[in-house]
């Protein structure tokens, strides 16, 4: 049966039978939902492929492995071994990094490698909800990633103890820290991966990026190590992974011997580093979205 044909002066319009959305406008904001839901499930790979999935399992259990040895270890020593939260969570920056650098490609070089933005930037989706959806996804997640130790291996800690209460009423302030950290960490990562992802719409490229800029600020914090009449800690400022390290000892009071040599830094030299750096990878981003070629 052919189609219906409706002709309007010399124009012939076709029916071809599609329904018409007839539901509820969601609008600005549920689009603005939308895209940051997508977001967070992308980043951990959730409604693809295995392929899509290697990553983030691999970074979850490289991160929750050591969580579990210590918690063993605290069974078998019955509360005599102490848990060390700044080694633990110093010692898994690096899997942040490479999480961050394998996912933030997955928000930002997907839509432009495959021309999506011109479809997500509808009415209902300006330039800076996109970019705002997106890069608050991508801290989200690694939130999650960077608190999710944190978090098992604190209320594993106190189920352990022989009196739980009292251990809570002991250790139950370290959870300010744990969010601390979290926070600090999720927001420098994700605002210096979204700024980078966001100017390429190769992933290889964008992967390259963000690992290649920790190693170049390690390199140079190094070299700057090695330089008389330069302060450790000056040093120590120019790599924010670094940075975030002796900024974990602080929060949690755990003594080091190279902290004792040299004291560190006043907490809010950290904390505004940390902070400074994401926020200005945000605000590249949302530059950066409102300038590329949709």
């Amino acid at each position: 049966m052919s189609d219906p044909v409706h002709t309007v002066d010399d124009t012939a319009i076709h029916d071809l039978g599609y329904r018409r959305y007839e539901g509820p406008r969601i609008g600005a904001v549920g689009a603005w939902r939308a895209l940051y839901w997508q977001g967070l499930r992308s980043m951990f790979g959730l409604g693809r492929s295995a392929k899509a999935k290697i990553v983030p399992v691999f970074v979850m259990l490289i991160t929750l492995l050591p969580t579990m040895a210590m918690l063993l270890a605290l069974s078998l020593t019955k509360g005599a071994s102490p848990i060390q939260y700044g080694v633990l969570i110093g010692g898994q920056l690096l899997m942040f990094v490479l999480f961050v650098a394998a996912q933030a490609p997955e928000l930002f070089s997907r839509d432009q490698q495959h021309h999506v933005l011109p479809l997500l930037l509808t009415r209902a989706v300006s330039r800076t909800s996109y970019a705002s959806a997106r890069v608050l996804a991508l801290f989200t997640a690694m939130f999650i990633v960077a608190f999710l130790p944190l978090l098992i291996i604190y209320v594993g800690e106190i189920g352990m103890a022989v009196d739980p209460i009292a251990t809570f009423e002991k250790m139950g302030a370290r959870i300010w820290p744990m969010l601390a950290i979290a926070t600090l960490t999720a927001a420098m990562l994700s605002g210096v991966g979204a700024a980078l992802a966001s100017w390429t719409p190769r992933r290889a490229f964008a992967t390259a990026a963000i690992i290649g800029a920790f190693l170049v600020a390690a390199a140079i914090a190094t070299g700057l190590d090695d330089l008389a009449g330069v302060e450790p800690r000056v040093a120590e400022l120019v790599d924010p992974i670094r940075a975030l390290r002796t900024l974990v000892l602080i929060l949690f009071d755990e003594k080091t011997r190279g902290l004792e040599l040299n004291p560190p830094a006043p907490v809010r030299v950290y904390v505004a580093l940390e902070l400074a750096l994401g926020l200005v990878g945000a605000a590249v981003t949302q530059w950066r979205i409102r300038t590329v070629t949709a």
